[in-house]
């Protein structure tokens, strides 16, 4: 596991922009071709089965598969097993290296973003309210393309390169967006939210089934 540390260094009056957030990348290590065929077969039923609401600030629109995020959860499909498996262990792992005694309970919403040719997921990010914790990443089917992250503070972006079976963890509140696709295979990625007890406490009670405890 490789943890990235961004930091602002030392300032020099109190008034100075200040900030420290970590990354972690891992590679899962397991086989996602179970799970990619699943998601392909079952994109269009999930995309038919449920009214578009929101595309979440990715503008990949009402026709995409992201835009239903609210409204399953990946992690139930049948070939999920291993997904679940590898972000407890990435999560654990990682916040036992920056300090935590314990890792707590994490609950887990989780989607599928399938782009085609000419998409590109704009900046965006999940979430700024107080529970905020941790958001994910994983890719499942990739070529040349990267994760781009943005501090808050301006500058340019970190950029990550998308590589199959490579998972990231970030602060949810992170801004990011990814390149634009310009081949004809469709580029798979698997994107998720996790909160501890405090934040899954404060879900709406008809949302609570929606997420998966780890």
């Amino acid at each position: 596991m490789k943890i990235i540390k961004f930091t602002s260094g030392e300032t020099f009056t109190p008034f100075a922009a200040a900030w420290e957030y970590f990354f972690c990348e891992d590679n899962i290590r397991v086989s996602l071709e179970d799970l990619k065929k699943e998601i392909l077969d079952r994109e269009q039923s999930i995309i038919d089965e449920h009214e578009f609401e929101d595309d979440w600030g990715t503008k990949l629109g009402p026709k995409s598969l992201t835009a239903r995020s609210n409204k399953y959860n990946l992690l139930t499909f049948d070939s999920a097993v291993p997904l679940k498996v590898a972000i407890k262990k990435t999560h654990d792992e990682f916040v036992t290296q920056l300090g935590a005694p314990t890792p707590p309970p994490i609950y887990v919403q989780c989607w599928a973003n399938v782009m085609r040719k000419g998409d590109q997921i704009a900046v965006h990010s999940h979430g700024k309210d107080p529970y905020g914790y941790l958001s994910g990443h994983v890719c499942v089917q990739v070529t040349d393309t990267n994760t781009n992250y943005y501090n808050p503070y301006g500058g340019d972006p970190w950029s990550s390169p998308n590589e199959v079976g490579k998972i990231t963890l970030f602060p949810g509140w992170v801004s990011h967006g990814t390149d634009k696709v310009v081949d004809d295979q469709e580029r798979i990625t698997i994107a998720f939210d996790i909160v501890v007890e405090g934040g899954y406490n404060r879900i709406k009670d008809e949302m609570k089934s929606h997420w998966i405890k780890l």
